[in-house]
């Protein structure tokens, strides 16, 4: 059996085992699995620290005409590094790609991408110390160790995002070894990517960085302004999920909770009346409807559990292209996840569903006050109902043009190909010295 099948195998034993450990009351049982995880992370660290040698033995080494890439710490293939590494193979062939993968998350990757474990410490080492160029979407771990002629772009993920990050997020205390990566990813960054001044602003606070911004527009949304691949993404969304052409589909994004990791998963939060929900859309927009649900990244493992079985809704969870679902979308539902601000560019109508709104602003923390997004608010089933009911669809669109130009919205259909010639430079010449950079001027 393929690891591609057993490690999502083995992956569900443990939720079901954890789930069940963090719902026993037993002490005995509670204390066993604190233990669990205290060897656990400590030998990840461990095997980790091992790694640092191969960090600097491999300065002896010249460095190659290559780009180790990765998001969300492997578990998928997509968004803005997977944009950027495919434009640089379409305008040059010679440069050799690495993608690191989480081997618990299965995706495939194209043949010119070469993958590579990303809890193979040892052989990750070697292809990060021996490349010129890394690219992120998230923050990079405490144990890199980066060349002073290797460049590292970090995309981030999140754009014009509603939670709260790094630093800025007060609800889970950061460990010693969250904060040397969090440092380690704010030196080491030649220029992160940014869609907007508010983004900026993130990047400036909630990673203390000070150095070049490139804003420009994200990568992973240059499809959305692209008006030859809106049909021929509303035919394979469809066609994926044996819908027929003239099917309505309502996208569901919904993000994790932090003290869902620690008290269990709480299905609740994610769930409304989805027949209830259906008949609303077919009444206020008409057509026949279906809701695909994609969860973020670091809750795909445990879809089936969240996602109610019925035959109009399907998990669309690992479907490979976030962006592809927003086109093929006709609306769309989130509660604190970017995808919401990345839906609204394609003018669908856009609703927030947050039943734990007072919770996680408390815990958590939020960048705006839901109540003061172009979205319609609800935190109740009833709620979500009247806000599709009542859409107006005139008042949603002014409230989102001005909520654009308040943020300083800047999104093209060309971010990936400047950040590709930017990173074809790099392989050719050598490292630059970048600086700020913005696309409006």
């Amino acid at each position: 059996m393929a690891s591609e099948e057993i490690f999502p195998m083995l992956s569900d034993l443990c939720f079901k085992l954890k789930d069940s450990v963090k719902k026993s009351d037993n002490f005995l049982v509670k204390k066993l699995a604190d233990f669990y995880v205290f060897v656990y992370i400590w030998c990840r660290h461990v095997r980790a620290l091992s790694s640092i040698p191969v960090f600097f033995l491999c300065r002896l080494l010249p460095l190659q005409n290559k780009i180790v890439a990765t998001t969300f710490s492997g578990r998928k293939y997509g968004d803005n590094p997977q944009q950027i590494v495919e434009k640089v193979y379409e305008k040059n062939k010679n440069v050799k790609l690495i993608w690191l993968k989480d081997a618990e998350f299965a995706y495939k990757t194209p043949d010119y991408v070469k993958v590579v474990p990303f809890r193979s410490y040892w052989r990750k080492a070697y292809e990060m110390a021996t490349a010129k160029i890394w690219i992120n979407s998230h923050r990079l771990e405490w144990h890199i160790i980066k060349r002073a002629n290797q460049t590292f772009i970090e995309t981030w993920h999140g754009g014009l995002g509603v939670k709260k990050i790094e630093m800025d997020n007060k609800s889970v205390p950061l460990t010693k070894v969250t904060r040397l990566a969090m440092k380690k990813t704010s030196q080491y960054a030649d220029v992160f990517i940014s869609n907007s001044n508010h983004l900026n602003n993130i990047y400036r606070n909630a990673f203390n960085y000070k150095g070049p911004i490139w804003e420009i527009g994200y990568p992973k949304n240059d499809i959305l302004f692209s008006k030859d691949k809106i049909q021929i993404s509303h035919d394979r969304i469809r066609k994926h999920f044996s819908l027929r052409n003239s099917d309505n589909i309502l996208v569901y994004a919904p993000t994790f909770r932090d003290y869902c990791g620690r008290n269990g998963v709480d299905k609740s939060i994610y769930s409304f009346d989805c027949s209830k929900l259906i008949a609303s859309l077919e009444e206020k927009f008409s057509g026949k409807w279906a809701i695909l649900i994609r969860l973020h990244p670091v809750i795909a493992n445990i879809a089936k559990y969240i996602i109610e079985k019925n035959e109009n809704v399907m998990d669309a969870t690992q479907y490979p292209d976030s962006q592809e679902l927003i086109l093929g979308a006709n609306a769309f539902i989130s509660d604190y996840s970017s995808m919401i601000f990345d839906a609204a560019m394609t003018n669908i109508p856009c609703f927030t569903y947050a039943k734990d709104y007072v919770e996680y602003k408390n815990s958590r923390g939020l960048y705006y006050n839901l109540e003061d997004l172009p979205f319609p608010l609800a935190t109740t089933n009833e709620e979500l109902m009247n806000n599709i009911k009542n859409f107006d669809s005139d008042s949603y669109h002014s409230k989102w043009d001005a909520f654009k130009k308040q943020m300083g919205l800047v999104e093209t259909d060309s971010s990936a190909e400047k950040i590709a010639d930017l990173v074809n430079d790099v392989i050719k010449n050598g490292k630059k010295v970048l600086v700020n950079y913005n696309f409006k001027t």
